[in-house]
């Protein structure tokens, strides 16, 4: 599980097996990152850290 905060300072507990994508994104001149889950639920955060840790996970899973 990966912790992510959205836009509203939401806390959302993911589990990377279920998100479908991640996008970069620059949204009003700041870095951010948009996550599409396969519920087709969409996170919008600035947290950079959270959503690299999903993108390694989802890189990870594709080399089994």
């Amino acid at each position: 599980m990966i912790t992510i905060e959205d836009a509203n300072n939401e806390k959302y507990y993911i589990n990377p097996k279920q998100v479908i994508y991640v996008k970069e994104r620059i949204h009003s001149g700041k870095l951010m990152y948009k996550i599409m889950m396969s519920n087709g639920e969409a996170l919008m955060t600035s947290n950079e850290h959270g959503a690299k840790c999903i993108i390694a996970s989802i890189k990870s899973r594709k080399d089994i």
